[in-house]
This record gives structure tokens, sequence and C-alpha cells, in this order.
């Protein structure tokens, strides 16, 4: 959804290029890390030694200044960005600032050490395109033998890297030149890297330098490019290739996979191949949307005919970006750029947002247009439009970060690690005085740079449902993240309690937690609104040893609720078996802060008050679900548990698409809780409504594929035994 500091950034970008001042800064900023390679491709002209090649600190001196200028995209690139044995350090920085990230790699420098360092830095903020330039023989043709296999190893070890660190998925995308050598199996290529997983595909023509460039002559790289270059007798195969690369931009035949590029970059293919490209119809934006720093700390550009180097127009060792930008060489460079008639086939410098004034008093018109009607009172749907599930739950991760060690968290403690590695002390301190974690992030020593729903999020999903359902019978708060984690969870719980118990949205609030950062003013909120019915699950496992610390901040809670308040304390029994004694002790304790306590194992009746509620773990097998069932019925039996689990007789029937939504902190729409990798993403509400998720085409036929087989028809889905757990409910 364009927001208005979108909306001020194409205005002041259509000023600037008008007046030829610099009135907005980039949109992004690229950096040639390095222009060395490990490869030596018979097409390259990029890679070369750099005498005195920037150092780690300028590159992360000049990212910071980017940052501080407000740009929020990085292209970190070269040469192989992976020759820089710092570069793990540099895009961790980078994703720290805020970021947004996207590095192209030829992949074959992806061990799994440097995967797994990649993992560490959240898959939101980092990209990843892989250079293929065909199937085995047309890559390795051009990149050299048994290099096709490395690249995919390189992905394969990133992939994997990412799912041990249970990240959600990355976007990864290969970027592929399209080729006299790689013409006739381009789309068994593209159904290759559809089923390896990747995301999509950019695809790139072959740069032939115009030879009015007057740059030296190289026969052997003259002699490479002639061997690639698609000539005469192979246009008509193009052509062909054309077309079904546009029938598949139209209609993809894969669920995820995507051709990045428009129909109409790909029609331009046959004009380019036949040297009869036309300039693009549109302005040019070189020199306004990028600031583009090469290896030597020299800044350079489109110099009108496609060469950079000879656009350099002043180093960043001189002179601050800013300084840069509005510099007298640069505004020469701008010209020359506004005069240009050079044919390109890329539309990298087109920006069509800020094209023409009068698109952009309509945008800004019905911009505020819209933020007055936001404020109005939201007609709701006709009650008889309304679709009522008492027995939904819909999932909100206010954070992917937990601060727990328990062995059964999904979550990777390092996350929090990256969190505080910059706090005064250690995270216990905060336990003991949950006010101190606002103190943390009010001085800044917290990095809020991943993981965190924003409260306008969390009000743009409750404001969509209040208007068009559907209405679900509990709010949950949690996934893959302690909540109250949250830098904002003040004003999230002071919204969600309105939304609960004024409103009556949802049937209940659900906040499933380790209470170590239960606050006074936390419990301030929840005691100040009694007509809001909640649930605490209290995880007995995520407190560790600070269950002293928990059990004093839920005091006043316990002691002052009303009736609409209900306390479950949890503890996970593991297939190795639980020791009774350790249910006793906890009992002992917690029995004082609970209601007429029941001791229950399996499902949680919804309405069954206060409990100690015994959960069995969740593997991912039959085999394991047995002996899960097992253990969980031998505690209860020698604790006189009530105990109650589905029949597995029965058939397999998944609640996700009816019931169970689960919304992350960046506004991806899962259907359950066990897609901690968001595998099966249907959704999103950043710029969507869960109401038109919600009642979309494919979440019908989602529905219809569990009322015919049970389970959806994904991938992921088709043996699972979740649906089975008592857990889920």
């Amino acid at each position: 959804m364009p927001t208005p500091r979108h909306l001020e950034q194409d205005l002041r970008m259509f000023v600037s290029r008008a007046l030829g001042r610099s009135l907005a800064p980039p949109d992004w900023l690229s950096i040639n890390i390095t222009l060395r390679c490990n490869l030596s491709c018979s097409m390259c002209t990029t890679c070369y030694e750099v005498q005195d090649e920037l150092s780690t600190q300028e590159i992360l001196d000049v990212i910071d200044q980017a940052a501080l200028w407000g740009v929020r995209v990085l292209n970190p690139l070269g040469g192989e960005p992976f020759v820089r044995t710092d570069l793990e350090d540099i895009l961790l920085h980078a994703a720290r600032k805020d970021f947004h990230i996207t590095l192209t790699t030829n992949g074959t420098l992806i061990t799994w050490e440097r995967a797994a360092r990649l993992a560490r830095i959240p898959p939101e903020k980092l990209h990843m395109s892989f250079s293929l330039d065909g199937l085995w023989d047309a890559h390795d043709a051009i990149r050299g033998p048994g290099n096709f296999e490395r690249t995919m190893q390189g992905y394969r070890q990133l992939r994997r890297a990412d799912a041990d660190a249970r990240n959600p998925r990355r976007k990864i995308l290969a970027n592929t030149l399209v080729h006299a050598q790689n013409l006739h199996e381009l789309p068994a290529m593209l159904d290759k890297l559809a089923e390896e997983g990747f995301d999509g595909v950019q695809l790139l023509n072959l740069f032939r330098r115009p030879p009015e460039t007057g740059a030296p002559p190289n026969p052997e790289r003259e002699a490479a490019v002639a061997r690639l270059w698609i000539g005469p007798d192979q246009l008509g195969a193009l052509r062909r290739l054309v077309e079904q690369l546009r029938e598949r931009v139209r209609h993809p035949p894969w669920p995820y996979f995507r051709i990045q590029n428009p129909e109409t970059d790909i029609e331009l293919l046959p004009s380019y191949y036949r040297d009869e490209l036309q300039p693009l119809e549109a302005p040019c934006w070189a020199g306004w949307k990028e600031l583009y720093v090469n290896a030597d700390g020299s800044v350079i550009m489109c110099d009108g005919r496609l060469d950079f180097l000879a656009g350099r127009f002043g180093s960043v060792r001189e002179q601050t970006l800013q300084q840069l930008w509005a510099s007298p060489a640069l505004r020469e460079r701008r010209r020359v750029v506004k005069g240009c008639t050079t044919p390109c086939i890329q539309n990298c410098y087109l920006r069509r947002s800020s094209d023409k004034l009068a698109p952009l008093a309509g945008r800004a018109a019905k911009l505020g247009l819209e933020r007055v009607v936001q404020h109005l009172p939201a007609r709701p749907s006709p009650a008889a439009a309304r679709q009522a599930l008492p027995d939904g739950v819909l999932t909100m991760e206010l954070t992917d970060t937990c601060d727990c060690a328990w062995r059964g968290c999904t979550t990777p403690l390092e996350r929090l690690h990256s969190l505080v590695q910059d706090a005064p002390g250690p995270m216990a301190t905060c336990y003991e005085q949950p006010r101190t974690w606002h103190q943390w992030r009010d001085r800044h020593y917290v990095d809020f740079g991943r993981g965190f729903m924003g409260l306008e999020l969390v009000q743009r999903v409750t404001d969509d449902l209040r208007a068009h359902g559907p209405d679900f019978g509990t709010l949950a708060l949690r996934w893959r993240g302690e909540p109250l984690l949250h830098p904002e969870i003040i004003p999230v719980m002071k919204h969600l309690i309105q939304v609960v118990g004024a409103s009556r949205l949802f049937g209940r609030l659900r906040i499933h937690t380790n209470a170590l950062l239960l606050s006074e003013d936390l419990v301030d909120i929840i005691l100040g609104h009694p007509e809001a019915p909640t649930e605490w699950w209290l995880d007995l496992d995520r407190m560790g040893d600070h269950h002293q610390a928990a059990w004093q901040h839920l005091e006043r809670l316990a002691w002052e609720r009303g009736a609409t308040l209900r306390l479950v304390v949890t503890r996970s029994v593991p297939q190795a078996g639980l020791d009774p004694a350790v249910v006793r002790a906890d009992l002992e304790r917690w029995g004082q802060r609970l209601r007429e306590p029941r001791l229950l194992a399996g499902l949680l009746p919804a309405d069954a008050g206060d409990a100690y509620w015994l959960r069995r773990e969740d593997p991912r097998s039959f085999v394991g679900d047995q002996a899960a069932d097992q253990a969980l019925r031998a505690v209860a039996d020698q604790l006189g548990a009530v105990l109650s689990l589905p029949d597995p007789t029965q058939p397999r029937r998944c609640p996700g698409p009816r019931q169970t939504p689960v919304i992350s902190w960046d506004g991806k729409v899962t259907l359950c809780p066990w897609d901690t990798g968001i595998e099966n993403q249907v959704g999103e509400v950043t710029t969507g409504r869960l109401s038109a998720v919600w009642s979309s085409d494919r979440m019908r036929d989602l529905r219809r594929d569990v009322q015919a087989r049970g389970v959806p028809g994904l991938t992921t889905c088709r043996d699972c035994h979740q649906v089975f757990s008592p857990n889920y409910r």
C-alpha cells in the first residue's frame, strides 16, 4: 500500500528532475564491494583487481551515512561478493540499520559455515540472486566446468542453513542470461529452478558494449560474446521462446515461482538481438534513482552510452554521500542523461511513479481522501454476510524472537542475543524488574531492527475484521516469539483489550507467555478492563530458571482479577517421559495463583476455568505421535489427570483453511501454527486485507481440498499428522 512517505519521495523526485536539483535521496545505494572474482566468465567485463579496495570500515561508514540519510535499499555488487571474507559482517550491519538487501552471487563460495552465517540475517532483510545461465553444459560453457553444480550446492547450503535456523522462507531468485546456447533449454531450466525451490528468475540480455564507446578491443571476449549472441538464424527460435515466456508470465505453471520480467520487457528481446532496439519511451532516472559506489570508492553512473566507469563524478573518500548527490559534477551527468537517446532493454532506471505531475496530484488527492475515510466509523458487513467462527483462533505474531532456552522452542536463541548484544547487562536484569526492558528500549540499547509487528499493522487487521469479518472466537498472541518482548507491547495491549472488551470483536484474548516481562503497567491495563475475557497461558518450560520472578510478576494479576480472566499453567511432556515430582512441585507453587485448578492432559477445554495443563510434544511423524501420546498417558495415569486425546482412527480433517490463520510479524498469512517457515503463505496483510484473503478463491479451493481428502492440497500438508495433536485447538 502506498504511504505518504512514498508519495513524498515520488513528488520530490519529480521536482528534482524537473529543476535539475537534489531534493530527494536516491531510492537505493549500490556498492561494488569488490571487483575480484573466483571465476573467469567468458563474457564478463566487470571483474578486475582494484589497487585500493574499500576497507570494511569504509563500507560500513558509507552504509551508516545512507541510513541517516533515509535510504533503505542496499545492493552489494561485484565481482563476486563472497571473495570478501567480511561480507557477512557487512550484510549484518546493513540489516541492523534497517536496510533491505539484494545480493547477487555465483554461489560457488557459499560453504556450510558461510551459509550458517547468512542465516543469522533476517530473511525479510536479505534476498539473494544466484547467477545461472543455463543447465549444466550451457552454464559451464560460460562460467567453467562443474560450476553449475557448485552454484546449486551453494544455493542448497543456504536453504538448509535457513531451515536449521528455523527462519521463514528467504526470497531467492536466479539471474539468467538469454543467449544462443540456452535458447533450446530455457523452459526446462525454469522448471528445474522451480523444482529446486527458487522463488523466481530475472531474465537478462547478453551485454554487448556499443562500438562508439571507444573501449579498447578485447578479441577474446568479443569472440566469446559472438558465440553467445543470438544471430539471424536463431531469431525464429527466440520469437517462439518469447511467446512461451509471455504465456508463463500470464499463467504461471508453478505455485510460487515467477518470471520477474514484465511481458513488455520480454517482447523487446528479438529487437535487441537484431540491433533494432529503440530508446525506451519513458524518462531515465539514472543519477536520481541510484547512488553507485565502485570498489575503489569512486562514485559512478551511466555516461549516456552504457559506460559506467566513464560516468565517474567523485569519491566517497573525498566527500560525503549528500555532498556527492548535490555536486556540480553529478548535475552535469544528469543533464547528459536527460538528453540520452541510447537504446536500453532493461528498465532498471525507469521510475514511472514520478514521471508526470498529474498522476502524482491525483494520488495525493486519493491518499488524502483515504485518510479521511479511515477516520470515519467503518461500515460493518451485514450480519448475514459475516462469517462466525466461534471455535476459530486467529494467531498474531508480535515478534519472532524468544527469550527462552527450552529445547522444544522452534525459535533460535541467537535472535535474542543479537537483540540485546549492546545491552548494559544480562537479560535476567529485566526479569527482576520488567520496566528495565522498556528503559533499554528508550535508551536504544536494544536492536529492534527485525521481527516486530508494528502497532499500525495490528490496528489495520482489527479494523478490517471489525468492518468485514470473519468473527474469530479467539485472538491469540505468540507463535514463534515471546509477545512481551515487543517494544510497543503497552499500546498494543491497550488496543487489543479494547477490541476484545468494548468492541467484542473476539470472544477472548489469549496471551501465551513466560510472564518474565509482565510489568505492572501491563497488569494495570488488564485489571482496568474486567469486561474483556482474557486467557494467560503461562509456559513453565520457557521460564528456565526464573520461575520465581514470573511467579511474583503474576501475584497481583492472580489476586485482583475478575471472573473473565483465566490462568492456565502449561508444562510439556517429552517423549522420554516426565517425572511426576516435577508436576507436584509446580502445583505446590502455582496452585497458590490458580482458582480451583483442574489437572488436565491432552485437549484443553475452552471453558474449563483455571488449569494446570500437561501438553504433549509434537513430532513430525506418525510413529512419533504414538510415542508422544504414550508418554502423556503415562504421566496422566501417575498423577490422576483428566486425559483427553483426539481419536486417531477418525479421518484426518485439517482445521487450518477454516479456523486457524496465523499472521507473521511482517504481515504474511499462513494456515496453521506448524508452518513456522511460512512455506504455505496464502496472502499478506501489509497491503491486502485478511478478510479478502479469507474469502479468496484460493482459500475456497483449499477448503474443498480438505473436504475431499482431509488436508489442503499443498506439498507440506500431504503427510501432516499435526491434525491429530491435542495442541491444535
